[in-house]
């Protein structure tokens, strides 16, 4: 006959066997979060055309590093990283949130062979990010998407440890009513940390219907905040540049870890990759800038800086270029519509632009400061940001 005793100790190992069962099968399916934010860069705005451009090019395809991205015609849609981008309404072209693939970016309007405006689908570095990301975690993954174009972390995404002095505000205001007369200083104080909050409140948003987002959610396991991805720096760049970028930023990862209750959270910055690694001058300064945030001592193992500018597409690259065609443009434009030298402009630009640079064309979708809407830098910038955070998941397990 079996002791009682002996009975407990086999009841209670086989419901310890099946609790550690249950904890482990709950480890493999809690979600593993992550919060991309930034500027237009971060909103993304490359055609998806760009990307099949270079897909379809047999003779210099940058050996196949986007090929996956298409299965027999089709765009591939994960079915383990899942996107959400803001409330955005869901169309055949954007989705607004679901299974990763193209269409997370901005909505591009690009010109047919017959000079009719298109709509493609956009694409941003959540593609490369979540690609990285799903192929290193066993995990579901999910991209939450908060980015806003034409932003600072001088103003709006200005974190709340970091707010102006009433001084600088009263300076600011000054300044502000000479095209603005009616701005006052309690708008102009609310403006300040506005793009900072609404991170917070999108993120918080998406969380409480998490469900909705990530299908076959498992609640027992739920989710953890483990990552936060951050793309941004033209509009702290321009004009002499925000002088306390570094100081600010850092606020920025102390506060967004506070205001999301996940302390530690490793932190990724991504650079500023315009004009490629020899940029220099005010490029070089902004980077030195960010570069320092990531070389603090109390963000070692928990911040790290991802390089981008060397994936700059230098051969799309026609700025110096567009200066010109630009005057010759107006000028072509200005002359009194009798005068027999004048071109008609659609005809002037399909000549003297589209034509002539019809070979880089199909790769190209933006201006150079959305580093000329090129798919392929936005999906290599996009993969260093998620081989950057790989590297401090790992670091830190």
């Amino acid at each position: 006959m079996i002791h009682r005793l002996h009975i407990y100790l086999l009841i209670a190992f086989c419901i310890g066997g099946l609790l550690s069962f249950n904890a482990a099968a709950s480890a493999e399916n809690q979600v593993k979060v992550f919060i991309l934010s930034g500027q237009s860069n971060m909103e993304g705005k490359a055609s998806a055309t760009t990307l099949e451009a270079v897909i379809n090019n047999t003779e210099h395809n940058h050996n196949g590093v986007i090929k996956h991205l298409k299965y027999e015609g089709e765009w591939v849609k994960r079915d383990d990283v899942f996107v959400t981008y803001l409330d955005r309404k869901a169309t055949e072209l954007s989705p607004g949130y679901g299974p990763l693939s193209v269409g997370f970016g901005s909505i591009k309007k690009l010109k047919d062979e017959n000079g009719r405006w298109q709509n493609h689908p956009g694409v941003g570095p959540e593609l490369g990010i979540g690609w990285v990301l799903g192929e290193h975690f066993d995990e579901p993954v999910l991209l939450i998407k908060a980015a806003w174009g034409g932003r600072a972390v001088n103003h709006t995404f200005r974190p709340p440890s970091a707010m102006p002095s009433d001084e600088a505000l009263a300076a600011h205001l000054k300044k502000r009513k000479q095209k603005h007369p009616d701005a006052t200083l309690d708008e102009l104080r609310e403006s300040y940390g506005s793009d900072y909050r609404k991170v917070v409140t999108e993120v918080t948003r998406v969380l409480e219907d998490i469900d909705q987002y990530v299908p076959g959610y498992d609640e027992a396991a739920g989710y953890e905040i483990a990552g936060f991805i951050w793309f941004q720096g033209w509009n702290d760049m321009v004009q002499g540049g925000n002088q306390d970028y570094t100081e600010q930023l850092a606020h920025f990862i102390r506060d967004m870890r506070r205001d999301l209750d996940a302390p530690g959270m490793p932190f990724v910055i991504g650079e500023l990759g315009h004009k490629g690694v020899d940029a220099g001058g005010g490029y070089e300064r902004f980077r030195e800038w960010q570069r320092a945030v990531a070389a603090m001592d109390e963000f070692q193992g928990n911040v790290a800086y991802a390089e981008t500018a060397g994936y700059w597409p230098t051969h799309l690259d026609t700025s110096e270029e567009y200066r010109v065609f630009g005057r010759l443009n107006r000028a072509n434009r200005d002359k009194p519509l009798d005068d027999p030298t004048r071109v008609d402009p659609d005809e002037f630009v399909r000549v003297n632009w589209m034509e002539k640079h019809a070979a880089i064309m199909p790769y190209r979708s933006d201006r150079p400061f959305h580093y000329m809407g090129s798919g392929l830098c936005y999906y290599r910038m996009g993969a260093s940001m998620g081989r950057a955070m790989v590297g401090l998941v790992d670091g830190a397990e």
